[in-house]
């Protein structure tokens, strides 16, 4: 896991509801509700609260509620916030809160500027609603915020002069917040224009984060299909709108971040994805929660939010193309920022007036200087200047400064481009009057490394803000100048270090596969060859995000009479996602560096936003120190276990459902053939032996060749981004392999092969906890039943009257209840028919009640694992009856997605037992029926995990028919069919 290092925000929040958006603009007004945050009224004057003190009713030490007449006088730019799963409205408080300090601090810095002002922050009040567990809520937030955007901007009526009206809203999303933010233009009550910048948050745009239903799997298909339709036209419903999301990180444990990569959907001239860890001035990772009150990551957001703001446009933000570059030049680290917003005049620098140095052609130049300096030349002002001569050496292309002094914050250093009309002297004539210019380069930021630095910005538990400027230069770029200058006003206790090199002798490219690294890792002495500022070792292969790493570096101090200048640090980068990490004072930290990344999901194929693969690993180091590093890089076993459970936490129930399926198949089969229905317990622990090893094997079998073959598709057929950014494919060779590279686990590294055979042994062990608790349950209330009460052989054989069951309930589906309730309500009647059958079998000791209730058993472990298919949006329905919503959604009242479970649970009950001859004369097909959900299972329900349920409903409904035809009338049937079957055959 990453390295925390959020600081807390602090705020003094109003929160302000707007009950005009009531049920006469829309019927989910009561169920969801619109707030505008403001700072509270005893911090700051009413004029900033936009309504009337008076007109405002208090209802809480922070709410205040806004009547329906009350005018609301807004002079902002809006924008809304969409909370995610369980999320509130008031988590606002902290963007809305940097957006307002980091727009007044932007003005102190750059003064007034045209098209700016401040946002008014609105969140939309979702009731902490589920929203991960059914489509349906994601459908119904969607529609809600589409009347409420409709809502915020009829509040802009009375617009400053001279200031259009807003006719869009600013959008930012939080977790499921996001695809909220996604969906809404997939609504028929989208009002187009209406949204032209969403920002999301640790959001999972490719796979829902929890797959048990199948709503939310068609909502994420159906969105993900508009998404890439709406950029294939110029004028397109998406052509003006940008989509950046953020992600934390592995310090996210509640959502994958590798889901919140929108490089598959969105092209890069319209958004990026982007993690925190690489958000300049921010540096670290952050949780599901933290990426919102995280003060370094809400600084950074609330800063681009202001600057992609432009008053002037009715839309109230930036053009596409100059909004894009506003946004990557805050949240991507390779972004330059000027030194000042002009470039100056050039400037005339008369050498015979002012004091100065010519410095030796050196390859690597260093201040402080610590040899003694010629100077030359006197000048009144004590400025002092360093001339270095550019290089016009063919080996030499690239020009490199690293400094601690920040340019343009009252440093007194400055680096300028000089030349001169006439040709350089031999001698380095003092009578040179240079033209030079300042503020020619830009710089990126990077965290300092010192002595006591621990994690970026931080010394130990205090925070310092301390940073280092960067600058790397090709010299092509610099012919029209001859001269680099630095100017010293006055002595500083700071560092500059200038570097002349060929940028390829600085890429160390080493192909080591995973597989070396496993075995004996990587060993690089003396590295880099010869000092160096910035040397990057390249690592192609390494491009399995699924394994973490460590990286030790040993390095001594410097010696002689130069001085180490900062310490080693470290900046990882992957080529597949926009992820950067810098890792500082690397030498002092004995157990190594973590190296980990993230990836491409298992099961989407690969996009690489460069022509290369793997990471590049960015060493700083001071190249006027003489000692050289040692590393060694190795595979972090146990933080790879680690790294796995979040990807293949779901994945489990999936396995835990083919060891049930397993043993249930077997427990059929051996009653075909012997007569005896064998208890599940015992089933199970016979197929521990030898059947599930057989099937692991099976499974490793399955993966290695799954691996072998995805790896050479990776690149026979990978996806690529045009220059428009759209997805170019191979689809003859994609169609007839797209099942195989679905099927388990997904495309992975051939080293992880053994993945699905672990997980399918943890499953079983699993499935026998699971059995012992039930079988513990029932046999415990079987004692006491047993103890308390006396029955004749008389009433134990005779069957329950609850013939009515069915028939009820799936006449409360049809109007009340969602089906998932029925299918609880059937899970808790299967315990106590499993109870009844056991007092049965005891006090009547026949084998025939001692088979039903080893198959009531069964069937109630076997439901036990599709409870949490049905839990999720169970879940929903309860928390909606809590905030005293009773309307239910259309899709949880279909009766046939429940019925086969409720009427085979009441036959069960009516005393359907296993011994009957139709169900004997059938068995093998219901085995065959058996195999082939095991065969989807090991295909397509690890992606596709819902569709479970709807496997095991078609088996149920199998034994429904097979109960039908012990009926008179469902024999006579049979027999008929039989027949006729039996005259086509024989005529052929």
């Amino acid at each position: 896991m990453d390295p925390k290092g959020c600081l807390m925000s602090y705020m003094y929040p109003a929160y302000y509801r707007i009950l005009g958006l009531d049920q006469e603009k829309t019927p989910l007004a009561g169920k969801y509700g619109l707030l505008l945050y403001r700072y509270d009224l005893d911090e700051y004057p009413p004029s900033f609260t936009a309504v009337e003190p008076s007109q405002l009713i208090q209802t809480g030490d922070h709410d205040w509620n806004v009547p329906k007449p009350a005018k609301i006088k807004l002079r902002g730019s809006p924008a809304l916030f969409i909370p995610g799963n369980a999320g509130s409205a008031k988590q606002v408080r902290t963007l809305a809160k940097q957006a307002w300090t980091q727009y007044h601090l932007m003005e102190r810095e750059k003064g007034s500027r045209p098209g700016t002002s401040p946002l008014d922050f609105f969140a939309v009040d979702l009731n902490g609603e589920f929203s991960a567990f059914h489509g349906q809520l994601l459908l119904d937030q969607a529609r809600y915020v589409n009347e409420a955007i409709v809502h915020i901007l009829s509040l802009y009526d009375d617009a400053e002069p001279g200031i259009p009206r807003p006719t869009s809203v600013l959008i930012v999303g939080h977790s499921m917040g996001g695809i909220v933010a996604r969906t809404i233009f997939t609504m028929d009550n989208y009002l187009p224009g209406s949204v032209n910048a969403i920002l999301t948050l640790a959001t999972p745009h490719m796979v829902p984060p929890v797959a048990l239903g199948y709503e939310i799997t068609q909502l994420y298909d159906r969105i993900e299909d508009f998404w890439r339709q709406g950029y294939n036209s110029p004028h397109g419903p998406l052509a003006n709108v940008s989509l950046v999301s953020i992600m934390g990180g592995y310090q996210d444990t509640t959502v994958n971040s590798d889901a919140g990569n929108i490089h598959h959907i969105v092209p890069q001239s319209h958004g990026f994805s982007v993690f925190t860890s690489s958000i300049p001035h921010t540096w670290v990772s952050c949780d599901h929660l933290a990426i919102l009150w995280c003060n370094q990551a809400t600084t950074a957001i609330g800063r681009a939010l202001n600057d992609v703001i432009d008053t002037r446009r009715p839309d109230r933000v930036k053009p596409l193309q100059e909004r894009m570059k506003v946004l990557r030049s805050h949240f991507l680290s390779g972004a330059e920022v000027a030194f000042s917003s002009d470039i100056s005049r050039p400037e005339m620098l008369s050498l015979s007036k002012v004091s100065h140095t010519f410095e030796d052609r050196e390859r690597i130049w260093a201040y402080p200087r610590v040899v003694e300096r010629k100077v030359v030349g006197q000048t009144a002002s004590g400025n002092h200047y360093y001339i270095l001569e550019l290089p016009r050496q063919e080996k030499l292309d690239t020009f490199k400064l690293l400094t601690s002094c920040m340019f343009g914050s009252g440093c007194s250093l400055t680096v300028l481009l000089c030349n001169t009309g006439s040709a350089v002297q031999k001698d380095r004539s003092s009578d040179l009057t240079l033209s030079c210019e300042r503020n020619r380069l830009s710089a990126v930021p990077v965290p300092e490394s010192v002595a006591a630095s621990t994690t970026p910005l931080f010394e130990g538990d205090r925070f310092t803000g301390r940073e280092y400027r960067f600058i790397s230069k090709r010299l092509s770029d610099l012919t029209e100048f001859q001269y680099i200058v630095i100017e010293e006003q006055r002595p500083e206790d700071k560092f500059l270090i200038i570097e002349f090199v060929n940028e390829a002798d600085t890429i160390h490219t080493v192909q080591t596969s995973t597989l070396e690294l496993l075995r004996g890792g990587l060993v690089l002495d003396q590295f880099p060859a010869k000092p160096t500022l910035v040397t990057t070792l390249r690592l192609p292969k390494m491009d399995n995000s699924m394994l973490a790493y460590n990286l030790k570096i040993h390095s001594a101090s410097c010696q002689g009479s130069s001085r180490q200048r900062f310490q080693p640090m470290l900046r990882q980068s992957s080529w597949t996602l926009n992820e950067d990490k810098y890792i500082v004072n690397i030498a002092s930290k004995a157990s190594g560096v973590d190296i980990n990344f993230h990836g491409d999901l298992l099961y989407f194929d690969k996009v690489l936003l460069h022509t290369s693969e793997g990471i590049d690993l960015q060493l700083w180091t001071d190249p006027t120190c003489s000692e050289q590093l040692s590393l060694t890089l190795t595979v972090d076993k146990f933080g790879s276990l680690g790294k796995l459970i979040i990807p293949y936490r779901t994945s489990v129930l999936v396995f835990t459902f083919m060891v049930v399926v397993l043993t249930v198949r077997t427990q059929i089969l051996d009653w075909s053939v012997d007569g005896v229905f064998k208890p599940f317990g015992v089933i199970l622990g016979e197929s521990v032996k030898w059947r599930f090893w057989q099937f692991s094997f099976l499974l490793g079998v399955v993966s290695v060749i799954q691996s072998l073959k995805s790896k050479a598709m990776v690149h026979l057929d990978p996806d690529t981004l045009t220059d428009h950014g759209h997805m170019k494919t191979e689809s003859h060779l994609r169609h007839w392999s797209a099942w195989f590279d679905n099927a388990l686990l997904g495309r992975n590294d051939p080293i992880f092969w053994f993945m699905a055979p672990v997980l399918f042994q943890i499953a079983v062990g699993i499935v026998a906890f699971v059995w012992f608790f039930l079988n513990s349950i029932v046999r415990a209330t079987g004692f006491v039943i047993m103890a308390v009460t006396k029955t004749t052989d008389d009433n134990l054989s005779s069957r329950d009257q609850s013939g009515g069951m069915a028939t009820t309930f799936m006449f409360l589906v049809t109007i009340v209840l969602p089906y998932r309730f029925a299918f609880a309500v059937a899970f808790v009647t299967l315990i106590i028919i499993s109870v009844r059958a056991l007092v049965i079998a005891q006090r009547m000791a026949n084998s025939q009640a001692w088979d039903r209730f080893h198959f009531a058993m069964a069937m109630l472990v076997m439901f036990f694992f599709l409870l949490p298919f049905a839990t999720p949006s169970l879940m929903v329905w309860i928390r909606n009856l809590g905030v005293g919503w009773y309307k239910s959604f259309a899709s949880d009242h279909r009766i046939d997605y429940v019925a086969p479970f409720v009427i085979f649970v009441e036959g069960l009950a009516n005393g359907t037992a296993v011994t009957k001859t139709t169900w004997k004369r059938y068995a093998t097909l219901t085995v065959i029926l058996l195999d082939a959900m095991l065969v989807y299972l090991v295909i397509f329900a690890v992606r596709y995990g819902w569709q479970i349920y709807f496997l095991t409903r078609a088996w149920i409904s199998w034994l429904v028919l097979l109960r039908f035809m012990e009926t008179g009338l469902g024999s006579r049937i049979e027999s008929r069919i039989r027949r006729i079957v039996w005259k086509v055959a024989k005529d052929d």
